[in-house]
């Protein structure tokens, strides 16, 4: 056989091959499209915001769709080109940046961070740049004490606002290395690393060494809240009656979020983990690369990513939630196989939903994922004033996180530690929902009928919450009125009394309700205050310590 007639034979070979690939497709895809556009089904109807969704498998896309309106206001659709906020699923592009300095030598990631930012306090501890990376660097979280010193979540908040707290902190969360809390703080410094370091801002390195040469065109960091963006999909939330627009401003706070980009230009990144244009393997690998703690315990987090299964198949992801955004990313290495979900509905759970597309795809034979028209819809009821007045109240899930319920015209209403106040939908006397995490909660009765415990399922986690009903003597709220201050805030407090009850005051603020869980430990309403524990010496009130979900152990000395 000639050597032209063995190239022939291999070239329709190939055809033949790419012919019969193309063909199992085709039969295929209908099937997928019909089950992921299921899913999306609810959000679809031309009324509501929605989602853009893109499927990579082998470096392709094989699915790529939107759903919903970008822009309700002018009855805008969404599209694969739309961009969308990724918020926290911007950290694994910091991340990146910091090891490509470190490439260049222009940075260790063992490095001390005051090597870099001198004007940070010098905690008696080394915190290195990886730390800030990986949440293990003990520094609290910066949104939380905002809202501790007076700001509301839709201020207007810099930079220099956000760098004047992290100067005025005289104590870390724990010590490098020893703990893991997830908060922003660590990235907002990282990113300020990465422009020092770098000579460029943040948003314009990112730009000319990870956008452009991934032809990544569309994406950009919003770095600026008066910044015009094109093509934008703007973020909303559902307050149980209809669509409002969420609002957040902020003005070069970029590295933990902000970042806006489509399905399509994600794509481009994710097939970047494949076969490298920027970096190289040996930094993909270091980028997921678990962290150790001292004392030899392995996390799941990495570099701004998780490393873990899912169904036997290893996943690595991060989810994010900003505004109205949410975003979710999978990657599955070993089948290579990536999933993009990006929503402007905060209502839309897009880590359930990027799941869900992938139980389609890690099936054999297409048929785990059920058609979201199948499955069991659970129906709305209405419960009368009398059973909803049994709900009232606050129940304890977990230490420094508390559930409180109240009535309002008939509905019921939950308001979670750092999480603010979502409408519950009726299904049943006893179960309500959370339609905007896809909770279930189901109060549960004694005996005689009174109701001290509940249920909480989110996921299929199901976890079960105390109702906090220590009474504590008006004597001694009394003790604990007065004005506290905290110097790491520069901000005071009023504590007085009100219908009986302990209220934390603050000018900026609305007022907290402190309820008792001992005689001298209070948790708070508002989504800054977790608990409240006074500090007792020789029968005087020296002053109090906060602890909230990112902030521990903040101190507020007694002034009057």
């Amino acid at each position: 056989m000639t050597q032209l007639k063995r190239i022939g034979i291999k070239i329709i070979s190939i055809c033949i091959y790419v012919l019969l690939m193309n063909v199992l497709q085709s039969q295929n895809s209908k099937v997928e499209v019909e089950k992921i556009d299921a899913l999306f089904s609810a959000w679809n109807q031309g009324k509501t915001p929605g989602a853009s969704v893109s499927v990579i498998k082998n470096g392709t896309v094989i699915f790529k769709k939107a759903y919903g309106l970008g822009n309700i206001e002018n009855n805008i659709p969404n599209t694969t080109s739309s961009l969308f906020n990724i918020a926290s699923n911007s950290k694994q592009f910091t991340a990146f940046a910091a090891l490509l300095l470190e490439e260049e030598g222009k940075l260790s990631l063992e490095d001390d961070i005051r090597k870099y930012i001198p004007e940070l306090p010098d905690f008696g501890y080394t915190i290195k740049v990886k730390n800030l990376a990986q949440h293990t660097h003990g520094i609290r979280g910066v949104i939380y004490l905002l809202g501790m010193a007076g700001w509301n979540i839709e201020d207007v908040i810099t930079k220099k606002d956000v760098f004047k707290l992290f100067k005025q902190q005289k104590e870390l969360n724990f010590p490098p290395e020893t703990d893991f809390l997830y908060n922003n703080s660590g990235y907002i410094l990282l990113a300020e690393i990465i422009s020092r370091v770098s000579g460029q801002s943040f948003h314009m390195y990112l730009r000319d060494h990870i956008f452009m040469p991934l032809e990544m065109r569309n994406t950009v960091v919003f770095e600026d809240n008066s910044k015009i963006i094109n093509n934008v999909s703007y973020p909303y939330y559902y307050d149980g009656k209809s669509y409002k627009v969420a609002i957040r401003n902020s003005k070069d706070i970029v590295g933990p979020t902000g970042i806006r980009t489509s399905t399509e230009d994600l794509s481009k990144w994710l097939k970047n983990f494949e076969n490298p244009k920027v970096g190289n393997k040996k930094m993909i690998t270091r980028l997921i690369t678990p962290t150790v703690l001292k004392n030899g315990d392995t996390l799941s987090y990495a570099l701004g990513q998780v490393v873990h299964s899912y169904k036997n198949h290893k996943v690595i992801s991060h989810g994010g939630s900003d505004a109205g955004y949410k975003s979710q990313i999978l990657r599955f290495p070993d089948e290579k196989l990536s999933i993009v979900v990006l929503t402007n509905n905060g209502s839309l759970n897009a880590e359930e939903k990027a799941y869900r597309i992938a139980d389609l795809y890690l099936s054999n034979d297409l048929k785990s994922l059920k058609s979201e028209a199948n499955t069991k819809v659970l129906s709305t009821v209405a419960a009368t004033e009398e059973i909803l007045n049994k709900y009232e109240g606050k129940f304890q899930l977990q230490p420094g996180f508390v559930l409180e319920f109240n009535q309002k015209e008939g509905s019921l209403f939950i308001t979670a530690t750092g999480q603010g106040t979502l409408p519950l939908e009726t299904l049943s006397e006893t179960q309500f929902r959370i339609r905007r995490i896809d909770a279930i909660i189901t109060f549960i009765k004694d005996k005689d009928g009174t109701v001290n415990t509940l249920s909480f399922d989110h996921n299929g986690a199901v976890n079960s919450a105390k109702r906090i009903t220590y009474d504590i003597d008006t004597s001694i709220l009394e003790k604990y009125t007065g004005i506290y201050y905290s110097e790491e805030l520069n901000t005071y407090y009023e504590l007085l009394i009100q219908d009986g009850q302990l209220i934390a005051s603050h000018q900026r603020q609305d007022n907290t309700k402190l309820t008792a869980l001992d005689s001298t430990k209070f948790t708070g309403n508002t989504w800054f205050f977790g608990i409240l524990d006074f500090i007792i010496y020789k029968d005087d009130v020296s002053g109090f310590k906060v602890s909230s979900e990112r902030v521990k152990n903040l101190w507020f000395e007694k002034r009057i």
